[in-house]
């Protein structure tokens, strides 16, 4: 999708190299969650981002002429809870169906699993499918009673194919919130 980069420089998508020394931010992309500034690199064409208030720029490996929507959503997709941010976002508990083991059920597009909680906050049981056997990962410290959230961390942890599963569907995703970004010129 995009690469990381510190302040020197990196390639851009094409493989050329492009700086990322002394870059003056030209706009502001505003999410419901921050703000990034936008600058080009030392290309002139290539643009990179920075979170507001940061040092370090990443290429974005886009032009300008892409369109704010899709660089909008190339710096979501750039995060690195990108998945687990659309994976929460997409994500259904499925309900109704009492089990004697304390399962919640969840499914996300053709994916189902159900998970069960342990003694440990930090441990989960999952098991992806119907069948199979039940696996226990470790999970960032999120609190039982969001189920969502320690579902979506315990998937995310044992799927590692899971995003190029559902790239398509994310490029989408990021692309419509950001359609919805607010941008703001730098002068």
């Amino acid at each position: 999708m995009s690469q990381a980069a510190g302040t020197t420089g990196n390639a851009g998508e094409s493989g050329a190299f492009v700086s990322l020394e002394n870059l003056r931010p030209f706009a502001k992309v505003v999410f419901g969650d921050g703000a990034h500034e936008v600058a080009r690199c030392g290309d002139g064409i290539t643009l990179a981002y920075r979170p507001e208030g940061k040092e370090d720029w990443t290429s974005l490996g886009m032009q300008l002429e892409e369109g704010w929507p899709r660089i909008g959503g190339g710096i979501i997709l750039s995060q690195s809870n990108a998945l687990e941010r659309f994976v929460r976002t997409h994500v259904v508990k499925i309900e109704g169906q009492t089990r004697t083991d304390g399962a919640q059920e969840f499914a996300l597009e053709d994916v189902s699993w159900l998970v069960r909680n342990t003694e440990d906050l930090n441990l989960i049981e999952i098991r992806v499918g119907s069948e199979g056997d039940w696996t226990t990962v470790k999970i960032k410290d999120i609190s039982k009673e969001k189920e969502k959230d320690r579902a979506v961390a315990a998937l995310v942890k044992v799927s590692p194919d899971l995003e190029m599963e559902v790239s398509a569907d994310m490029v989408g995703w990021a692309e419509r919130l950001g359609a919805g970004a607010q941008i703001m010129p730098m002068l």
